[in-house]
């Protein structure tokens, strides 16, 4: 079953794709996961990646966005 984002992906047009994921870490820990789960995606996706960026946010929240050329 394709879904939403599949089926707007598929237009022949060339696109860029914004995805934002919020953390809501609660400790510095949770930060120290997130980040290394972003440095393993950049090594493992580096072509395919546009711009990532990593903000952490009073209260241990984390902001990561990443931008895909397609």
């Amino acid at each position: 079953m394709k879904t939403m984002m599949d089926e707007l992906k598929n237009i022949s047009v060339r696109k860029h794709v914004h995805t934002s994921v919020e953390y809501d870490c609660k400790t510095e820990d949770k930060e120290e996961e997130v980040f290394d789960m972003v440095r393993d995606i950049v090594i493992d996706h580096l072509d395919e990646i546009a711009k990532i960026t990593y903000d952490i946010e009073p209260g241990h929240k984390v902001k990561v966005e990443v931008s895909q050329s397609m």
